[in-house]
Parts: C-alpha cells; structure tokens; sequence
C-alpha cells in the first residue's frame, strides 16, 4: 500500500486548503445544500413543506434545512411529526441537536414572511440509530430523522407516507416533485431564495445512479434527477426536504428524503435521496410509540483509506465482519437473538465470534443472545472468516420480545467482498477556486483496493472528457489529447496500489467555471469504473502586502 499513501501525501501538499471534489450533503448548518432549475412555490401548493429553523435568530426565518409534516395516523389536518434528514441535526462528533436550538416553519412558504405563530417548537429529535457518514466518500447511510413537535399542527394536510407496497410509484421514470429552500447555484455560489421553489425530475434506477456513486447505495437509497443531462435538482439547504411522487389519486406520497449527490445539478450524478418506503415501519414505531429491532452487517477494515462500502481481502486471509443491533423503536425489548449466516464458501475463523455467539456447523450460523435492550441502545457484534474466492455476506436476522409483542428485522443489502481480484475506484482533487491569470492542475487518481496475487489489472485506459473548447497547457506521463478526451494508457496497477494523473489548465475570466463529471478507468472501450466530478472557478486575484514582523 506505499504507493498509495504516498500519492494521499502527495495530494495533500500540492492542494492543501482545497476541498474534495465530492459534496459531503445537502444540508446547510452553516448553509451547505434551494432548488436547482426551479419555480417559485405557490401559497398553499405544498402545505407539508416546513423550514428548520435556528430558534434563536428571532427578527428573520434562519432556515437551515427542510423537511415535511407527515400523517401520523389521527385526523388528516392535524399532526406533530417532520420528516428530515439526520445529517440536518447531527455534528460531525455524533452530537445530536437539541430540541430547543431548532424551530419549524410551518404554513409559510416565503421566509421574509414569517410570523411567530408559524414557528413552532421543538420536544423532541428522533434520529435513526445506524445513521452514518463514510468518513472517505461523505456518503451517508439511514439518513431519516423525525421532530416531535411541542404542540400539534391543526388545519393542515400533511403527506402520507409511501410504502413498499407503493413501489410502483417511485419506480424508475416515474416523475418526482421536489421543493425546498436551498442553492439555486449549482455549486458555483450561493443564493437562497426568501420564497420555496419546486421542480419535477425523474427517477432514476439505481444501477444506472450506482455507476456514478461507485456502486455505495443500496435499496435504502433513491435517485432522481435529469440524466445524464443534469440541470435540475434539491442542493444546498434542501437536505431534509421531502421527494414526493403521485399517489394515483390526485395527491401526493413522501417517497425521499433529500440526503447528499456530487455538485448540484451537474451531469451524470442524479440527487442521492433516502429512501422513505424503507423507513416506513421505523417511522411508524416511532410516531405510534411500539417496539422496533434493527440490524445492520458491515465489513470491517483495518485500512483508513476504504470507503465504507468497499470489502476487499486476500485469498485465505481473515476478514471481519461488524453486526450492529439497534433496540430502534419506543419500548424495551428482551430475549434479543441475532443470527447471521456465513457467507457461503467462506470458512469461520475459530474463536473470532464476540459477546459469546454460538456457531452452529449444521446450520452454518453465528446466533447471539444479547437479553435486553433499552429503547436507543446499540450493540456491535463481530467474527471473522476467510475464503479463497469473493463472498457475498449471508443472511441476517434479529427476533426480540417486547411488552406489545413480537419484532423482527432481517437487515440491510448484503455487501460482496472482493478475493484475489481488483477493485478499482477513481477520484479527482482540484482547488474550488484558483485566480484570474494563473495556472492550476487537477490530479486524477485511480486506486486498486483489489489483494491477493491476482489482484492486478492490466492495459486499462484512463480518460477524462473535456468540455468543450477546453485544452490543457499540460498533460503528466505521456497522456495525449484527442479530440475532447485525455487518454493515458496504464500498462498494470497491482492490486494495494495506485496510478496518478494530472492536468494543468489556465485560469480563464472571473466567474468562468471548469467542470468535469465523466471521466474514468476503460478496458478498451468498457468503462471499469467512473470518477467523481470535479469543479473549479475562477475568481479576482488578490494581492497581500508581507506580513512584517515587530
């Protein structure tokens, strides 16, 4: 792996104070994530949509995300409940915001508008126990967060839930509506509207989404947007905001929750959403106050580099395996049994079970007996195994008892971890703004997480599509340009390690944007894996005097 910590170094002393190209979420706590090619929202058009607002800036609507009032099962026109992202309410440390510090806007879709009768209080902040940010790629998973509300909302319809028995809603080229208060500049600066605007986009499947989104999203994702045009989508200061899709009968269903993407709007790279149907029973649990039981099974790396969504081994080499168990609903839960299935040509490590689970060789699983969980607690369980060709982890299952019966889970996705074969991942580094009249490089770079002696690739191309009318001043390590496209030919990159690019441009005219979203590693002509965007913008030059010492 030298090569590749090296290159790590190397990115961060060439572009040191310059972000990731990849836009971490559509939150805005300070403001991150309006809507892109939108319209204003009419009065009264999206009763459920509501502002989170900063419940201490009294004299103006300080939204920082979105969300929407949801059906709670009582009277139509009346409710307690938002749904929101947690990404909106959770700090990089974990620290969950408290009730007081928020308020929501309610009835008002322009915030130079608000009165104090639309801002309501704040009782209580639900966040999704398995909620998490890959600390490598900003993806975020179990992204769903609920507000109780001090007092109820009368006089308005909230939007109902959709279910997996709505699928055939959100499927894939199914048109979405979207709404919000955030960026209408697609990363390029900011301006957040007074007034919510709206606009429609498709869905979009999420083989087509994963190609882009190095195959990191899973069935609790959603995708939408124009692709692979771009042009219109949620952005910063959306996050939270609700994705919503006809019921069939003239009203609408909460079918996403606006969760994270690459850029705004920009080509190939839908908007990432969480997907609502496949939190429907957590947020049922915890609207109706019953019991609930989660489970969730991760790969375990020891390299700090791995995205989360990325599991790579050696031929015969352990590997391991993170079961968590959430008590994810409103009451206690007892006699909690979590049972997972090795994965299938994959041999259990001896004495690598924790917290005395049991392996049953009969039946080749792990069982745990954890006794009782209190409502919020969370336990992570591990083992290891070794295989000599790739694996996809097997089933797991969770039963508890609680004082209203019975509960269930049988998890998320399974993950494969890749044996003795590559696994590639592309990405670019760029600074977001460089000076009229200077030069800048972008560095592109593809990593072979890939171990094992077959682990090697061998007589890829790496391409990077140009815009139009663009040239580089330079080109690293013989790549040569034809047409709008760069091309490098890699001779092998063995598996632990890297290959890097580069490309130098000139700065062009204050407020011009250098933008490229297609670029990737080709066997051929068959693309192996694309990269993340990348983005640069040219601002005035701006001269310092020395600083002189006393």
């Amino acid at each position: 792996m030298r090569l590749r910590y090296r290159i790590a170094l190397l990115a961060l002393v060439l572009f040191i104070g310059w972000l990731p190209v990849r836009v971490a979420s559509r939150e805005s706590t300070p403001p991150q994530l309006t809507i892109v090619g939108g319209t204003p929202v009419e009065p009264g058009e999206y009763p459920w949509l509501v502002a989170l607002l900063i419940a201490e800036i009294t004299d103006e609507a300080a939204a920082f995300c979105g969300g929407a009032l949801i059906d709670d099962g009582g009277a139509f026109t009346t409710t307690q409940w938002v749904l929101t992202a947690s990404h909106c309410l959770v700090d990089s440390d974990g620290n969950i915001a408290d009730p007081a510090s928020i308020q929501v806007l309610v009835g008002q879709q322009d915030l130079s508008q608000a009165t104090a009768a639309q801002r309501y209080d704040v009782a209580e902040v639900i966040v999704h126990p398995f909620y998490v940010q890959d600390s490598v790629l900003y993806n975020l998973y179990n992204d769903v967060a609920l507000l109780h509300l001090a007092n109820p909302v009368n006089g308005i319809s909230p939007i109902r839930i959709a279910t997996p028995a709505d699928a055939v809603r959100f499927a894939p080229g199914e048109t979405a509506y979207i709404a919000g208060w955030g960026n209408r500049l697609p990363q390029t600066g900011f301006d957040f509207p007074d007034v919510a605007h709206k606009a429609q986009v498709p869905i979009v499947d999420l083989a087509t989404c994963n190609e882009r989104y190095d195959d990191a999203l899973s069935s609790m994702h959603l995708c939408a947007g124009q692709y692979p045009a771009g042009g219109v989508d949620t952005c910063q200061g959306d996050s939270g905001g609700p994705l919503m899709v006809s019921d069939g009968s003239g009203g609408f269903l909460h079918a996403g929750i606006v969760s994270f993407g690459i850029g705004c709007s920009w080509p190939h790279f839908p908007g990432v959403y969480a997907r609502t149907a496949f939190f429907a029973d957590w947020i049922t649990a915890q609207i109706s106050g019953a019991a609930h039981v989660d489970i969730w099974q991760l790969p375990l790396s020891d390299d700090p580099e791995m995205p989360l969504h990325i599991s790579t081994a050696a031929p015969n080499t352990p590997f391991k395996y993170l079961v968590q168990v959430a008590n994810s609903g409103r009451l206690p839960l007892t006699s909690v049994v979590a049972t997972v299935t090795v994965p299938t040509g994959a041999t259990l490590v001896s004495g690598s079970i924790s917290d005395d689970g049991v392996y049953n060789s009969s039946t080749n699983t792990v069982t745990w007996s954890l006794g009782a969980l209190d409502a919020g607690e969370v336990r992570g369980l591990t083992y290891e195994v070794q295989a000599v060709a790739s694996v996809t982890a097997g089933a797991v299952n969770v039963v508890a008892g609680s004082t209203s019966g019975p509960v269930t889970s049988s998890g998320r996705d399974p993950v494969t971890t890749v044996i003795n074969q590559p696994r590639l991942f592309v990405a670019a580094f760029a600074p977001m703004f460089v000076e009229v009249g200077s030069d800048y490089s972008m560095l592109f770079t593809i990593i072979n997480f890939g171990q094992g002696p077959a682990a090697g690739v061998s007589n890829l191309n790496f391409v990077v599509d140009l815009p139009t009318g663009v040239t580089p001043v330079a080109i690293s390590d013989g790549g040569t340009q034809t047409g709008s496209q760069v091309i490098w030919p890699v001779a092998e990159i063995s598996g632990g390690d890297n290959i890097y690019e580069a490309l130098s441009f000139a700065s062009g005219n204050i407020g011009d944007v250098l933008r490229i979203t297609n670029y990737g590693a080709y066997l051929g002509t068959t693309p192996q894996r694309y990269g993340t965007g990348v983005q640069v913008i040219t601002v005035p030059a701006v001269r310092y005097l020395p600083i002189i010492s006393r």
